[in-house]
């Protein structure tokens, strides 16, 4: 068996390390708000699993997307049918985390956005997660930190390109 092979072996071990792990997390105001909203989200029909992964993909493409996207383009980004898309959108709007609006160029054309609730939300979010993340990095040392953060930018370049 090549290196590459047993580091292989050793990642995948972690990785499945890391599912199972149920870490006991402090739970701050602000997470105390996040579960209410996750709470909000499941009741309204989001219950089903195989959706969440694709609520939090949503939350972050529309996050970071210049030009809100059409359902097409969401769609086709998630790499889901727009039936899909569609019913989750539906869900998402329903529970006031995303509207569609208008283009200002094309009032035919209808995009999604994250509302204002959706927005906050978000911003909840993604500060409790650095907060996770912070509070484990206490554990690593200063170039520890530094070398885990180049190791995973690698990663991430070659899955991206992988995925091209």
């Amino acid at each position: 068996m090549s290196t590459t092979e047993q580091t292989a072996d050793q990642f995948l071990e972690l990785l499945q390390g890391f599912l199972r792990l149920q870490p006991k997390l402090i739970k701050p105001e602000q997470a105390v708000q996040f579960k209410k909203q996750m709470e909000r989200l499941r009741k309204s029909g989001m219950a089903n699993p195989e959706d969440r992964p694709l609520f939090f993909r949503i939350f972050a493409i529309l996050a970071h997307s210049t030009l809100p996207p059409t359902m097409g383009e969401l769609s086709s980004e998630l790499g889901i049918p727009l039936s899909s898309a569609t019913r989750i959108i539906d869900l998402l709007v329903d529970s006031d985390f995303v509207e569609r609006v208008n283009d200002p160029s094309d009032r035919r054309v209808v995009r999604i956005q994250m509302s204002e609730n959706g927005k906050r939300f978000s911003k909840i979010a993604m500060e409790f997660i650095k907060q996770r993340i912070a509070s484990l990095l206490e554990n690593f040392s200063s170039s520890e930190q530094k070398q885990l953060l180049q190791l995973m930018t690698k990663l991430l370049t070659s899955l991206q390109a992988e995925a091209k």
